[in-house]
């Protein structure tokens, strides 16, 4: 597609047609020269897709975590993921961490109460399903892994698992592993 796209570029660039010069004829290429716009065309594709393979990890995960830019609804069904993340260590849950996760993603003191009031409640499983069908696994993933002890053995366990449940891919959960490493 992305191909196709540069190649109607170029079909609608008015570049000028070149003569290729005349070429000997006991050249051992047989005579043929390239066509410019051909090697132009394969050229610019090569770049353009060697600068997104270094740079696809940027361009598939969100560069910032921010939940002021979801939905009441969504906003919710992320911290009921943070909230089972928090809880999945089966000891006494860390709040200042999560809260200072919350404060870093944009939760304010209305996320932070919601994730009190869902702790002191046992919300029960994450809503995977809803999290899914919402499109929001990475963001919820990247909360997640904010908000817990990063180098708990358990917790490490426990986002192999959310990564897999929520089908956030390796290079997604790799590149928020390296972004947000505590």
């Amino acid at each position: 597609m992305l191909g196709e796209r540069i190649q109607s570029l170029f079909r609608s660039a008015a570049l000028p047609e070149v003569e290729p010069p005349p070429t000997p004829s006991r050249g051992v290429s047989g005579g043929r020269r390239p066509d410019a716009r051909a090697a132009l065309i394969g050229s610019l594709g090569q770049k353009v897709l060697h600068a997104w393979l270094q740079n696809r990890h940027q361009t598939l995960v969100p560069l910032t975590l921010d939940l002021r830019s979801l939905k009441p609804e969504e906003r919710v069904l992320v911290l009921r993921v943070v909230t089972a993340s928090v809880a999945a260590s089966g000891r006494a849950p860390d709040l200042g961490l999560a809260d200072a996760a919350l404060e870093r993603i944009g939760a304010g003191n209305d996320g932070r109460r919601v994730l009190r009031e869902l702790l002191e409640r046992g919300d029960g499983p994450a809503p995977f399903a809803e999290i899914q069908a919402a499109g929001l696994g990475t963001v919820a993933y990247g909360a997640s892994l904010l908000a817990i002890d990063q180098r708990s053995r358990i917790n490490q366990l426990y986002l192999a698992y959310l990564a897999a449940r929520l089908a956030v891919s390796d290079d997604a959960a790799s590149s928020l592993h390296r972004r947000y490493r505590m």
